[in-house]
Formats: structure tokens, sequence, C-alpha cells
């Protein structure tokens, strides 16, 4: 009996051994294959080299790079964030973090950063171009490959300006004027010219003009001068020479010289006092009276294919501004008409003596009146309104 109980607890044991000899070898299979199963290998990338390293799925990028004795520093990052579990990565790369400066906008900004282009640097410190806007260089540009970058802001203006155009200088010889001496037989004056151009400014500084149109409203008169050019004119008297040689040569000869007074005798000269009737033929100094038809205002005078017309003439002086067509008023030059007569329309009244530029504009101003600027208000009063012939060139 006693032998048979203790062959029941040897076989006990024995059970009892077999039972956790076989449950630590399943514990160690099933070791052995998790780490297997819940492995994962990537790639690892640093300065340019690459390695193949294992980690579990369930660990981060960092505990990855630790494990493998890397350490980031601040001039350092990683392509994926650094508590990303490698479950969905299969490759992690180290990189030297960019760095350099961004001038925009009068600032410099220094940046320190993990994005790879220029156009991602402007994005991540919320920069936005205008369309006229350029970046130094371009947007698609890697930042490895550089450390300075500049925004440009680019702006386009329109101005309108008047411009005055220098009148020319004309010279004509005069040999009847002494030597030195000049007269001026009509005098210069500038015209006038509305120019619009298109201003270029690159962070708010002008580098660029460029001229769009221009118009001419007055154009310039030339100035017509009159001088003696030709010095030689007095020195050629070689006629009171000639007399010389004529005479020595009739007082030696035979008294042929006492013939010649027949040549003396037919004296045409004196029967010519015809020639001294022809006076007659300039008796006719109708030509005389001719220069009283030219006046001074001939050249304005109705010029070819000016329409003539009978208008209501009133005046207005200085208000502190500029015409509706940007200048200056003058006297005896501006004056304010209705929309019909352009800007730059001559205007020329024979009872003034004076050809007006159409220069200005009035709220009262209507069809067929016309506004004469003055210096003073008492030039106004005493000039009233009044009904005057006038010749008009469009």
């Amino acid at each position: 009996m006693e032998e048979r109980q203790s062959k029941n607890a040897l076989n006990r044991k024995k059970i009892v051994l077999r039972i956790g000899l076989v449950s630590l070898i399943i514990t160690f299979i099933i070791g052995i294959t998790g780490t297997f199963a819940f492995a994962k290998e990537v790639t690892l990338k640093v300065d340019g080299k690459e390695t193949t390293v294992r980690g579990r799925i369930f660990q981060n990028v960092q505990e990855i790079l630790e494990n493998n004795g890397i350490v980031l520093n601040d001039e350092e990052s990683a392509n994926i964030d650094a508590q990303t579990r490698i479950v969905g990565a299969d490759a992690i790369a180290v990189n030297q973090k960019a760095t350099g400066n961004l001038e925009v906008d009068g600032k410099t900004i220094h940046y320190e950063t993990d994005v790879k282009t220029v156009e991602e640097l402007l994005v991540e410190n919320n920069i936005k171009l205008g369309d006229l806007d350029r970046v130094e260089p371009s947007k698609t540009t890697s930042l490895s490959e550089i450390n300075e970058i500049a925004i440009v802001r680019v702006e386009i203006e329109v101005e309108s300006i008047r411009k005055e155009i220098p009148f020319a200088k004309e010279t004509k010889d005069n040999p009847k004027l002494e030597i030195g001496k000049k007269q001026v037989i009509q005098p210069g004056k500038n015209g006038v010219s509305y120019v619009v151009e298109h201003i270029l400014y690159e962070n708010n500084v002008e580098v660029k003009r460029e001229t769009i149109s221009e118009e001419v409203v007055t154009p310039p008169i030339s100035e017509i001068v009159e001088i003696a050019m030709n010095e030689p004119e007095e020195e050629s008297p070689v006629v009171e020479k000639t007399p010389i040689v004529v005479e020595t040569p009739v007082v030696e000869k035979t008294p042929v010289v006492e013939k010649t007074p027949v040549v003396v005798e037919t004296p045409v000269v004196e029967e010519t006092p015809v020639v001294a009737e022809i006076p007659a033929v300039v008796e006719t100094p109708v030509a005389v009276e001719t220069p009283v038809a030219p006046t001074v205002e001939v050249p304005d005078a109705a010029p070819l294919g000016a329409t003539k017309k009978i208008l209501n003439f009133t005046a207005y002086t200085a208000t502190g501004n500029a015409t509706a067509s940007g200048v200056m008023p003058e006297a005896n030059h501006t004056i304010a008409a209705w929309n019909g007569l352009p800007f730059g329309t001559k205007v020329y009244v024979p009872s003034l003596g004076t050809t007006f530029i159409v220069e200005d504009r009035g709220g009262a101003v209507t069809e067929g009146i016309i506004d004469i600027y003055m210096n003073t208000y008492n030039q106004c009063i005493q000039f009233g309104r009044q009904n005057l012939e006038a010749y008009i060139s469009y």
C-alpha cells in the first residue's frame, strides 16, 4: 500500500514537471514569435548615409533614433514627427535645418526651418505676394542652396503732368544789318503738352518712367532772329579799284578822249527822265499802303478753316487752382468754354486782337458763352458781358 502511494506521488511530480517544461517551451516560443511578429525594419538616413534598423511597430521615431544612438540637436530635424509610431513609416531621414535671412517690407527675418523650398518658407511665415511682386531667388529654389532671400514689392502708378515744349530758334541772314548786330523779328514762346506716364516703384523707390501718351495743347512758336552773317560784303568794293585801271589807259591814249564827248552827248541818262517818269508807276504806292493791311493780328486772324461765330463773352479771375485741363490760367491766353470745344481749341477775337486757347470749363459756361481769364476782379467788372465776333479753329 505504501509502495503504491509513493509511486502515485512520484508520477504526479513527473506530470507537474512535464507541464512546467511544456509551459516554459510554449512561453519561449510565444516570446520569439511575438518579437518577430511585432518587429519592423525601417531605413535610417543620417548625413546622406543609409542603414537598416529594427524596432517594434509601437515604438515612435524618437525611440528608434535613441536606440540607435542618435539624439537630435536644435539644428537637426527628422522628416517624420518624433512622436510618430513607426508602424506607418518606412524611412526616417535626419537632416540639418535650413537657416538664413529673409528680407521683406524693410525687415530682416532670421529663419531656421524644416521646410525645403522658398515657397514653403513664405507660407510658413504667412508672407503673401502681390500680382507684381517678385522673389529673389525664385519660389522653387531649395533652401539647402541659399541663405539669403529677398521679397521685392512692385507697384505701378499712372501720373498725368503738364510739360512745356521748348521753342526752336531760327536765324536768318540780313546783310543790311551791321556786323555783330541782330534783331528779333518773332519772339519765341514755349508750347504746352499733357503727358501720361507709368512710374515703376520697387520697394517704394522709383526705378523707371515710361511715357504712355502725350497731347500737345499749345504748339511752340519759334524765335526768329535776323543777323548779318556775310562780313566780306563791305570789303568787296572791287568796283572802286576797277575805275583806277580804266582811267590810266584812257589818259595815256590818243586824244580819242576828245571824241568820247560824243558818247557823253548821248546822255541817254538825260533823256531817261522818262525813267524819272517811271516814279509815276512808283506813285502807285498802294504797295506802300498795303503794310497797313497786314496788321500784327494777321497771323491769327481768321485762319484757314476757321469758323466765324458771334459769341457771348464774359470774364473771370483767379481761383487759386489749376484749370480743368490741369494748367494754371494765364491772362490774354486762357478761356473757359463749353464741352463742344476741346482743350487746345484756338479762338481768335479781332476786336480784342488776341487768340485765346480753351483750357478751362465752367458750370455757367454753356454753348455760345466764352469766359475770359483776367488778372483782377476790376478788369472783369470793366469788361462785363459782350457779344463779339470770333473765329474758332478746332
